[in-house]
């Protein structure tokens, strides 16, 4: 919730609500000023992921709730890790790269976490359809392990990208 100070500045025009966070400019932040804006926001040992990640990397959908991962090491307290509900960082699926000083997964890490975590099947769609344009080469996360439900949320996920591809050619393309 933002202050009185914060709130007039919202309701004047001179600042931005982006999902519970505040942001003191009148503009939409760039991708670097959304990552420190997310840094401000976490403690230091989290890597955000999911929709928190890929509102950073694209701009769309929302930043909150703020999703993150947590390092093997040093291990997080339990009642740090039952906060954060932060799930551990894995060699073998996460590519995790730096940008603006924050840790953040890269766009294909991102892309996988959207597809097989999180409610909001409209949102993780859009952003995986910016985070491709951020992508050279197209590759294929629906093939990394997941557990059933995963793998029917990814293809729900999926099936709605290739309805928005359809829909805003203009747009997708």
């Amino acid at each position: 919730m933002h202050t009185p100070p914060e709130h007039s500045s919202i309701s004047d025009g001179y600042s931005l609500s982006l999902g519970g966070l505040y942001w003191p400019r009148p503009y939409f932040p760039s991708r670097t000023e959304r990552a420190a804006l997310i840094g401000q926001s976490l403690p230091h040992w989290a890597i955000p992921t999911g929709n928190t990640a890929g509102w950073i990397w694209t701009g769309m959908g929302l930043p909150t709730p703020l999703t993150v991962l947590r390092p093997s090491t040093p291990a997080l307290s339990p009642l740090e890790r039952e906060h954060w509900r932060a799930r551990e960082v894995r060699d073998s699926r996460h590519t995790v790269v730096d940008v603006a000083g924050q840790s953040i997964l890269d766009p294909l890490s991102t892309e996988i976490e959207l597809l097989s975590h999180g409610r909001d099947i409209d949102s993780a769609a859009t952003q995986i359809i910016f985070l491709r344009t951020l992508r050279e080469q197209e590759s294929h996360p629906i093939a990394t392990r997941m557990s059933p439900s995963q793998r029917e949320r990814a293809h729900a996920v999926l099936q709605r990208v290739r309805e928005l591809a359809e829909r805003y050619p203009d747009i997708t393309r």
